[in-house]
């Protein structure tokens, strides 16, 4: 008997075809899961984060309008009692148009008589929690 030695082709599991790399459907659902999940986490540190911002933006307006009114009050111009302001701190047309309620007290400081308290309490129109409280004593006009 002869036998014949046939030489056998490998076997491959990949075909030849010119197939496209990429993702396929349950992959591409898998990931937007995942990535909704991690930006439904951040939430409310983004609600944090505003804020914060504008409690910051509100002190920081407070601190200015506080420090323009008291160089005022140095100058003699200020008046004591209840001023409304807009944004920049400069007297708004009403009570109804302004940003922030300026009250401004003047009382003598004991034991001199060439030296005043001015104390301003800055609060916000609307939010009467974030109110600031600022005091200095300035050389009594």
């Amino acid at each position: 008997m002869l036998v014949k030695f046939f030489k056998m082709k490998p076997l491959s599991f990949h075909k030849k075809s010119r197939t496209r790399g990429g993702f396929n459907l349950v992959e591409a659902t898998l990931s937007l899961g995942i990535l909704s999940f991690a930006l439904l986490s951040l939430t409310p540190l983004l609600t944090l984060g505003l804020n914060t911002a504008r409690v910051a933006h509100s002190s920081r307006d407070s601190a200015q309008i506080a420090q323009s009114l008291i160089e005022e009050a140095k100058q003699g111009a200020l008046p004591a009692g209840v001023a409304y302001l807009d944004f920049e701190g400069n007297p708004a047309s009403s009570s109804a148009t302004a940003a922030y309620k300026a009250q401004s007290t003047f009382s003598a400081v004991p034991g001199s008589t060439t030296l005043t308290r001015l104390t301003l309490l800055i609060t916000p129109v609307g939010a009467p929690s974030r109110a600031q409280t600022y005091a200095v004593v300035i050389p009594t006009p």
